[in-house]
């Protein structure tokens, strides 16, 4: 699980630190017990019930029907179609689409890196909502200024995987993935 905390940790840095450094956010640094536990909740409750579901059951009976890497691609727009938001405009809607994609795709890749394990996908996962709902929730105050491309659409309530800055770092981390497991050893 920590292996895919780590991983998270470092994407809503790349959030994170350019909000402080451009005067879009401010730290706070205040996280109550209640929003704590939350995050928390939502760091192990949605990543292992999302994980489950997605790169567990669904990837399963969709590579018995389509062979796995269709099932790989298939999962993955699904996970991007139950997530998306299509209040938010056609651009703002085909940005979070991509980014979810992306990140269905990367899941799919840490579970491969993983052996067939879940746990690194629900480390990931699981931390980039916990952790996205703690610095929303106290831990950094967002300016109503903030760039789209960086903090992702949503207005008030945005999502950093469907801005720019989100789907580059998650076309990064899926070249880095692919690329190790092209280099793992075949069983």
């Amino acid at each position: 699980m920590i292996a895919g905390l780590l991983p998270a940790l470092g994407l809503l840095s790349l959030i994170t630190l350019p909000l402080l450094l451009g005067s879009w956010g401010r730290w706070l640094g205040e996280l109550s017990a209640g929003d704590a536990f939350n995050a928390l909740a939502l760091c192990f409750g949605v990543g292992l019930a999302e994980e489950l579901l997605f790169r567990g059951w669904l990837w399963g009976e969709l590579a018995q029907f389509t062979g796995p890497r269709t099932a790989v691609v298939t999962q993955a727009v699904i996970f991007s179609l139950v997530h998306t938001r299509f209040n938010l405009g056609v651009l703002p809607m085909l940005g979070l689409l991509v980014g979810l994609t992306l990140l269905g795709l990367v899941l799919a890749a840490q579970r491969r890196l993983n052996k067939g394990s879940l746990w690194g996908c629900v480390g990931l996962h699981g931390g980039l909502v916990g952790g996205w709902f703690a610095l929303q929730g106290g831990l950094l105050q967002i300016s109503p200024s903030a760039p789209q491309w960086l903090i992702g659409p949503g207005g008030a309530n945005p999502n950093p995987v469907g801005g720019l800055v989100g789907i580059a770092a998650l076309s990064v981390l899926l070249s880095r993935q692919l690329t190790a497991l092209a280099k793992a050893p075949r069983p």
